[in-house]
Formats: C-alpha cells, structure tokens, sequence
C-alpha cells in the first residue's frame, strides 16, 4: 500500500510518500504554513519528481495538530480533494504524537507543550512504546484518540500540574514559550528550541498504528466554539 502523509501544522510543513510502512521519500519547507495555493504547485512538483501521480496513492493521511488552523484546515481539504475520484481513504492522527515520536531520542515518556492562545497552554505526555518503537501511547498507557479529548488545557501558571514528573519537554512554541517553560522546569527536561513534527513521523505513527487513527478526520479544536449558529 502507498501512503501520501502531510503536515502542515507548524512552521516546517512536510510531505512524505511510504510503501507499506517504509518511507520512501519525503520533503519538508522551512516556510509557514498558509492557506495560498502555491503550496499544492510545490507539492505537486516534488511528486512530479518522483514519477508518482495522486492517482498512484492508495492512503492518505493528514496531521491534525494543534497547530496552524489554516495549514491543517488547507492540508486535510487539499487530501479530502485528492482522495475523491478514487474513493481512497483519507485519515489523520495528532501532529504532536509526531514529534514526540521524533524527539523521543531514548525517552519512554514525552510531553508536548503548545500555546493555545487565550492565555492558555495546552499539553499532551505521549509513551514511546518500547516494545514497538513507532507506536505511541498517552503517557497511562491508553491508545490515543487522536483528538482535543487526549489533550490538558490549562492556565500557564498551571501547567506544571498537568504535566508528570521526569518527561523531557518538547514545544513547537519556543519563541513565545520559553520564560515560562524555563521558569516551571528544570533546564535538562527541556529542549531549548522549537521543534516540529515531520511528516514522516506522522506516518509511522499512523502506520505502526492503523486502527488509532481517526477516519472522519478534523482538526484538533482545543477551545470551544465562541459561537453557535442557532436554527
């Protein structure tokens, strides 16, 4: 089976191509991720490259963040598009179980940390499965839904109650994160650097773990909606 897997979440957008569960290829763009087109021509022209049509997919799968609401809105309708004519499956698995697959580095237990804006962090301990080293499972041992359900929303002073003890620290938010992240934990828990999650990752999350990811797939919401239409 061939897998086209994007991620368009963070500051570093992807594309990886995987045959069965072994990548193949794969291509990342240190631009951030937007909802302007020129991003399917770019996309379109590494896959030229490579001599694999859309139609030459057999799966899709698409990271669902948190992260950039317009790149993984543009990411999961340009897959939706896609997938259409041949009635190909389109799925999707959370952006950060991705990077801390990525940046578990020898770690069993890592947490992801991100700004949710509103004065609010949001935060997520994934276990590195040892026994299958691609597999991620929150950090009580429980399969992932891959949705805001798995996820802490919390004040950033509370953050450090929501987090276990001994994890090592990731966060895509550096830039705005790291007086308050230095601050609640000790330096060597923490990696002093954004970080993104890589489309490769993404998939051999959702390749180690088909049966986690999520088929109707939407984005990561972490807040309620501010406004309901009423009928």
């Amino acid at each position: 089976m061939r897998s086209l897997v994007m991620d368009r979440s963070s500051g570093r957008p992807g594309m990886a191509v995987f045959e069965d569960r072994e990548l193949v290829f794969e291509k990342a763009w240190d631009v951030d991720p937007t909802r302007a087109p020129g991003w399917l021509a770019d996309m379109d022209q590494a896959l030229a490259g490579q001599a694999l049509p859309v139609a030459a997919f057999d799966r899709f799968v698409c990271g669902l963040g948190p992260g950039s609401f317009s790149g993984i809105r543009a990411c999961l309708a340009a897959l939706q598009g896609m997938a259409l004519p041949g009635g190909k499956p389109v799925s999707g698995v959370a952006s950060a179980a991705a990077l801390a697959l990525g940046q578990s580095d020898g770690a069993e237990y890592v947490t992801v940390v991100g700004d949710a804006r509103r004065s609010r962090l949001w935060s997520i301990t994934y276990r590195v499965n040892p026994a299958a080293p691609h597999r991620v499972l929150l950090a009580d041992g429980r399969r992932p839904t891959h949705t805001a359900a798995d996820f802490a929303l919390t004040p950033a002073e509370a953050l450090a109650e929501v987090v276990p003890e001994g994890t090592r620290i990731v966060t895509s938010d550096w830039g705005r994160l790291s007086a308050v992240l230095s601050g609640m934990f000790a330096a060597e828990r923490l990696v002093p650097q954004a970080l993104f999650p890589s489309a490769s990752d993404l998939g051999r999350v959702a390749l180690a773990d088909p049966d986690a990811c999520v088929f109707e797939p939407v984005p990561v919401y972490l807040h309620p909606a501010v406004a309901v239409h009423a009928p």
